[in-house]
């Protein structure tokens, strides 16, 4: 018995902290990875990665074969979601392939894919995995 008032001690401490984290003025969950075939596609595409931007996320832009790029790290995600701006990659770079996109997707996360006619196999195959379906 003598522990229960220390638990909930501890709970009422952190009442404010759990309140302020999901405050709309500083929002959490909002990392997202964009992979492009070109870093010009940033500021091709500058409307729609402003207003993304003016909502709160926080992009952080690669390119779609950088050897270094990853989605987990410890078994953590790394991000809270995923746009493949990159509609011609044939293979991603780092430890990103179609499985562990769809592992992405599979644990809850978002992913946003920008494709066209030319789209590559690799990006029709994770659009297809995802619902989508590309006409011939």
């Amino acid at each position: 018995m003598a522990r229960s008032p220390l638990i909930l001690v501890a709970l009422i401490s952190l009442i404010p902290l759990l309140c302020h984290s999901f405050s709309p003025e500083t929002p959490t969950g909002r990392r997202i990875l964009v992979l492009v075939d070109d870093l010009a596609v940033k500021s091709s595409q500058s409307l729609y990665f402003k207003s993304l931007s003016s909502r709160g996320y926080e992009l952080d832009f690669k390119l779609a074969d950088d050897p270094k790029i990853a989605l987990q790290r410890y078994g953590q995600y790394l991000y809270d979601g995923l746009v493949l701006f990159c509609p011609t990659v044939e293979r991603f770079g780092g430890s990103i392939d179609q499985a562990a996109i769809l592992d992405f997707v599979d644990s809850g996360h978002d992913l946003i894919i920008a494709a066209d006619v030319q789209s590559s196999d690799l990006i029709r195959e994770i659009a297809t995995e995802c619902g989508a379906d590309f006409d011939e």
